[in-house]
């Protein structure tokens, strides 16, 4: 029992503690190094392929050196998703009006998971801790109180547009479904049926359907994150509502 609370603690204090010392002058193996290289597996091949003995193999190194820098592989996840995170920047206009400050973190939050592929979908099944989390949960946070937002109800908010922007990035655009939406001559089949169902059993579905499976990602996300922040401006009342959150191709259809 002493052990795993032992082995807990050092789980826990992972954001308070520097790596080892004792690097080899042989080999220039960091953190950094490591981290980077834990970021590449995943985005290639999904964070399922990663392993402390696959990046050690990557690296040149003994698994055992690896210890010297990163505890666990699940320490490893919470630092990739951290150096991940930091590229936000997190830095909104505070001149800006609220709505605007919150959607361009959304976009900002976006860009980045996308650009990491893979990244997205650990996310969502870590605890928002590290350092580089709990700046983009203040970010997003400030605005939405500075607006008018009981704590409760900010704290919803964010939570919703967070989980939205995350949830929507896990499909990103080297997903199978995402790539079947680019390629013209299957979208193209995939209209074809759509406009093929019975019309007695499917008429809205036999009608429309082809625009809910359309190649428009980024009309998807503006459409739905415009949707979101109209939906808090009308909670707050008039005086919250000058205009829409400006964004790259919003729509608000």
């Amino acid at each position: 029992m002493a052990a795993q609370q032992a082995g807990d603690a050092g789980a826990r204090s992972l954001w308070f503690n520097p790596p080892d010392g004792g690097e080899s002058g042989r080999r220039a193996l960091t953190r950094e190094r490591v981290v980077a290289e834990a970021l590449a597996v995943i985005s290639t091949d999904g964070a399922q392929a990663l392993s402390m003995r696959a990046i050690a193999a990557r690296l040149g190194v003994v698994p055992g050196a690896l210890y010297r820098h990163v505890r666990s592989k699940e320490q490893l996840y919470d630092l990739v998703l951290d150096a991940v995170l930091a590229e936000l920047g997190h830095q909104a206009g505070t001149g800006a009006p609220w709505a605007e400050q919150v959607a361009a973190l959304a976009y900002r939050l976006r860009a980045v998971l996308e650009n990491h592929p893979g990244i997205a979908a650990l996310l969502k099944a870590r605890d928002p801790v590290s350092p580089a989390s709990l700046t983009l949960a203040e970010a997003f946070l400030a605005p939405l109180r500075a607006a008018g937002l009981p704590g409760y109800q900010a704290a919803l908010a964010f939570r919703l547009i967070y989980d939205y922007t995350v949830g929507f990035a896990i499909g990103d655009p080297t997903s199978p479904a995402e790539q079947r939406l680019r390629d013209t001559a299957t979208r193209q089949e995939l209209h074809a049926f759509l406009r093929s169902l019975p019309a007695s059993r499917f008429p809205t579905l036999a009608a429309h359907g082809t625009h809910a499976w359309a190649n428009d990602r980024d009309q998807r996300f503006s459409s739905g994150l415009d949707t979101l922040l109209r939906g808090l401006r009308a909670g707050l009342g008039p005086a919250a509502a000058p205009s829409a959150a400006t964004a790259p191709s919003t729509a608000t259809g």
